[in-house]
């Protein structure tokens, strides 16, 4: 994890935290970067950026080995998109305005790994070697002082030290999209961060270990030890056993990771007697947390989906699996109504916005974040988290950074207010672990990093339309035919019918990504400023069938190990 920037006053309490928006407002307008418009695109157009081949196997060997091994780890051979590809760096799928995350490159990939426990977890100097988010899953059995099942992961040894007493409870939060270089982005926006990095242990070179770098993913190797070549769940669009794709955890369904987590493995080892629960977003946190009751002999752990509704149930579980926080149908358990007032205040005027945007309707504002540290001190306090010396598990998602990332990205003012709203949640959560448990671990970590904003760093944002338009016209794909399943930022799933009607192997159509360029991909008669001399520019560093992740493995001499 970065070292934070120095930044005067402290963390306020949450009855202040108005103020603390306002005034961060102010003080961010001096920091924010302006728009550049061309000039990070002229430069990267002034690099040499072309490609001797585009055969998809010799691409896939030119990637850097390191990178490759995140795409091999990332793959289970099942439930994969049929084509990787590979933005040419800084490129990304999205728009201009709107960035993606998913990719093999360091930037994605680095993430802050900090665990903190005041006479639980020691306070040692920052540690430098290479760990992944697998780590975490040993290291929380050895805490514990329990065997766990062996898995990729290997412990954190210099978080443990038998000598101290095991937490009562274990609290493990991910921060959405914050990775290392969000924090190097707005240093002195986390002072909470900084102080238990600097009180317990921090690991500047974590990784989340795979790629893509995507949020079920990643969450599903810190709960289960492993990563996605093991565990299954290999990305958000999921192919299933009988060839259909949808979205990892469909219906807020666990099934789809194929090895327990140390929530699950803890309870059972456990007699089911631990507490073990998640507060978050979507579906696709279940996977840090566990099965739950489908798990062979589990129990039903609490589980609260925040839905976003401002009306009806705000938060969901699954009943089949998982026990409702608060209850079947709870309108607004620990006042949103409160928080949303609050933020719409910040500004000095009443009027049901924040920064340009209706607080109500996006959670992507500080209301939201407020609102999930009540919830989870809420949950600690009503089901007894940390009571008694049967240890416990709690489970966040912080997601409202993430969100910001996606909308107005990582550079923009509302990333360091939001970045700086989770900190000061994360004051108020490790506050209240502090006066009534005593002995607990918080172990803080990311799922990514965020993409910089395209006019900092050149980026060319590929537009999925216009490529599947060009491949449908490429390969003569009748009208009502759609040789793409759907293309999310990381891959291609293809319609194998029509593909083989078509003629359209994978080879070829990794062929043709292969060799596609900016010019190709922007169909207005004149490019964005900057872009001008880059039409002949491939947009992707490589575009490889799938299958041949293991042959492009050998070829580049790439270590499957992290």
């Amino acid at each position: 994890m970065p070292r934070s920037g120095s930044r005067k006053g402290r963390v306020l309490a949450a009855g202040a935290f108005v103020v603390a928006v306002a005034i961060a407002a102010v003080a961010i307008a001096m920091r924010e970067p302006g728009p550049q418009g061309g000039d990070a695109a002229r430069r990267v157009g002034a690099e040499d950026r072309s490609f001797d081949t585009n055969d998809p196997l010799e691409r896939a060997c030119g990637i850097d080995p390191v990178l490759l091994a995140r795409l091999w780890r990332g793959s289970d051979g099942v439930h994969d998109q049929d084509i990787i590809f590979v933005p040419h760096e800084p490129n990304y799928v999205g728009t201009l305005a709107y960035t993606s995350h998913t990719g093999p490159w360091d930037y994605v990939a680095g993430v802050p790994l900090v665990l903190y426990g005041p006479g639980v977890v020691p306070e040692r100097p920052p540690v430098d070697r290479p760990v992944t988010l697998a780590d975490v899953y040993p290291t929380v059995g050895r805490l514990l002082d329990l065997d766990l099942p062996a898995r990729e992961g290997r412990p954190l040894r210099e978080a443990i030290d038998g000598s101290l007493a095991p937490p009562k409870l274990i609290v493990s939060i991910m921060w959405d999209g914050v990775g290392n270089n969000v924090l190097d982005r707005w240093p002195g926006w986390w002072p909470v961060l900084e102080r238990l990095a600097a009180n317990g242990v921090s690991y500047t070179n974590a990784t989340i270990g795979s790629s893509p770098s995507i949020t079920p993913s990643t969450h599903s190797t810190l709960g289960a030890g492993a990563f996605p070549r093991d565990h299954g769940v290999t990305a958000i669009k999921y192919r299933t056993d009988d060839g259909d794709v949808r979205e990892a955890f469909d219906d807020i369904k666990p099934e789809d990771l194929r090895l327990t987590t140390y929530g699950d493995d803890v309870d059972r080892l456990l007699d089911n007697e631990p507490k073990v629960g998640l507060v978050a977003w979507q579906p696709w946190h279940i996977g840090m947390m566990g099965h739950g009751a489908q798990s062979p002999g589990g129990d039903k752990d609490d589980l609260g989906l925040i839905t976003g509704k401002t009306s009806g149930v705000l938060v969901e579980t699954n009943p089949d699996y998982y026990t409702a926080p608060w209850g079947k149908g709870s309108p607004d358990p620990a006042g949103l109504e409160r928080r949303l007032d609050e933020v719409d205040r910040a500004d000095g005027e009443a009027d049901g916005r924040w920064e340009n945007q209706v607080v109500a309707d996006q959670k992507s504002n500080p209301a939201w974040v407020e609102w999930e540290a009540d919830l989870m001190i809420d949950l600690i306090e009503r089901r007894g988290y940390g009571d008694d010396t049967v240890p416990d598990l709690l489970f966040a998602n912080f997601k409202a950074t993430d969100l910001v990332a996606h909308q107005t990205t990582m550079d923009s003012r509302q990333m360091a207010l939001v970045l700086e709203a989770q900190d000061r949640a994360l004051g108020r959560l490790v506050d209240h672990l502090e006066n009534e448990v005593e002995d607990f671990t918080v172990i803080l970590t990311a799922d990514h990093g965020s993409t910089p904003n395209a006019a900092r760093t050149g980026a060319w944002a590929i537009l999925t339309d216009e490529l599947t338009k060009d491949l449908n016209r490429h390969f003569s794909i009748p009208k009502g035919e759609k040789l793409i399943q759907t293309m999310p930022a990381h891959g291609i799933f293809i319609d194998p019918t029509v593909a083989e009607r078509a003629g359209a192997s994978l080879d070829a159509i990794a062929r043709y990504l292969n060799a596609y360029t900016i010019g190709m991909n922007w169909t207005d008669p004149e490019p964005p400023a900057g872009y001008e001399e880059r039409a002949d520019e491939p947009v992707f560093e490589a575009a490889f069938p799938t299958e041949i992740l293991d042959d492009a493995m050998e070829c580049a001499g790439a270590s499957s190990r992290s």
